[in-house]
């Protein structure tokens, strides 16, 4: 019986690992996921706006691990407030690209270009990210997708839509898929 970390060796840390079945993090991140429809932002709930956000991703082609990215980028806004997007990166790191974990981490950089200056915050703060091999991704994703993701009326596709793309892309780390 384990009572203090202190006390366990490296052997048991070894079989311990071993022994651990795969982390399942699709059901718990589809649960905060939901809990997101509490927050109402304009004429959404932030769960229809990160729906509508992933829906308009698809619908632009975009791969799996980008429209699963758009799915959580604003999963974390009930926690974190403005710090939402790097929780929310955080969370998706393991599982997606270089590219969706730093759309996720910035997009709010990219969605002040819509209300910053009316808060007295600067406008150009995506700038910074320029020069990065995902700035025009970035762009589209707060341009086509996020900013314009708060229509009650938009064709919205379900969560059970999204599910198996979740389930999939969250099912093991990249590096993991990357070596198979």
């Amino acid at each position: 019986m384990v009572r203090r970390l202190d006390a366990v060796s490296a052997d048991e840390w070894r079989a311990r690992r071993a022994a651990a079945a795969p982390r399942r993090v699709a059901g718990p991140l589809l649960d905060l996921l939901r809990t997101s429809a509490t927050l109402t932002v304009f004429d959404a709930d932030h769960l229809t706006h990160q729906l509508q956000t992933a829906t308009r991703a698809f619908r632009a082609g975009a791969d799996d691990e980008l429209v699963v990215a758009a799915l959580f980028h604003d999963v974390a806004e009930l926690t974190a407030g403005p710090a939402h997007g790097k929780v929310a990166a955080e969370l998706l790191r393991p599982y997606v690209g270089d590219d969706a974990y730093h759309i996720v981490r910035t997009h709010s950089d990219f969605q002040g270009r819509y209300y910053n200056e009316h808060m007295g915050l600067e406008r150009t703060t995506y700038l910074r990210w320029a020069d990065e091999p995902w700035y025009g991704i970035a762009l589209c994703f707060s341009d086509d997708w996020d900013q314009a993701a708060f229509d009650p009326d938009y064709d919205t596709r379900p969560l059970s839509f999204f599910e198996p793309m979740v389930h999939r892309v969250l099912a093991e780390p990249v590096r993991a898929r990357a070596s198979a």
